[in-house]
């Protein structure tokens, strides 16, 4: 390139230095000027992301003309590893630090350990258990009533027997578990464990009715309930365990 360029006509530069910033890791250096220039000591200049800085080269020279503007060489050698120096530099930044704070959120930094703090999230996580099988527990009412309709349909006695027995086996699972829950949460000392047992009063009335429902479907099969009795019985059932289906969604969304 141009040591000195155009700036305008009959232009005269009393003096003039020039800065040529090269590639960090940028060696062996050598400037081949068209005319004498008094060169300086190379120096170092820092930007982002620089290690152990860019090789700066300083030339001076005065008294410049028009007859000045002629090109100098500049040569160096250069690494072509190098180049990669930066983004490993970025990469291992970022590495050590997601490292810093995974080993910090993991470490406890307390004296003591926080009793309240670590019941409130046992509590926490036995309630949310809860919710889970109370949802279970609810998607065996509807295997209920799919049977007792199958049932209807069929009049298959024994298939009917044989499904009612599978729901009432997992039905029964699935409240001894949450008997078990209720329990660790009393140990607790958590207010949340009543309404755990109003939930677990409310699935028995709502169990009894599901009962009650099975014994109408039966006699209107066996032909000891006429069609008409069998539905307004149905309906009037149907309506309270409607009714406690909603108390018991009050009391799981409020745990």
């Amino acid at each position: 390139m141009r040591f000195v360029d155009h700036i305008f006509d009959d232009v005269v530069i009393d003096e003039m230095t020039v800065k040529i910033i090269l590639p960090e890791g940028a060696k062996n250096t050598k400037l081949v000027t068209p005319f004498s220039v008094k060169k300086d000591k190379n120096t170092l200049h820092y930007t982002y992301l620089d290690t152990v800085g860019r090789p700066v080269i300083v030339a001076h020279k005065t008294n410049l003309v028009d007859a000045h503007i002629q090109d100098f060489e500049l040569w160096y050698t250069f690494d072509k590893y190098l180049l990669l120096q930066e983004p490993l530099l970025v990469v291992g930044a970022f590495y050590l630090l997601f490292l810093c704070v995974i080993i910090y959120v993991r470490l406890d930094f307390s004296i003591t350990k926080d009793e309240a703090k670590e019941s409130k999230m046992r509590v926490a996580s036995i309630l949310e258990e809860v919710q889970s099988l109370q949802d279970k527990r609810s998607a065996l009412y509807q295997s209920f009533d799919d049977a007792v309709n199958k049932f209807k349909s069929t009049k298959d006695a024994t298939n009917f027997t044989n499904s009612r027995k599978k729901i009432d086996g997992d039905y029964k699972l699935l409240t001894q578990q949450i008997q078990g829950l209720q329990s660790q949460l009393k140990n607790e000392g958590a207010d949340a464990a009543e309404k755990v047992g109003e939930l677990q009063r409310l699935d028995t009335q709502h169990k009894d009715l599901i009962a009650v429902a099975i014994q109408y479907s039966e006699k209107l099969v066996n032909n000891k309930m006429t069609r008409q009795a069998y539905i307004d019985q149905e309906k009037a059932n149907n309506t309270k365990r409607e009714e406690l289906l909603q108390k018991m969604e009050s009391v799981r969304a409020s745990l």
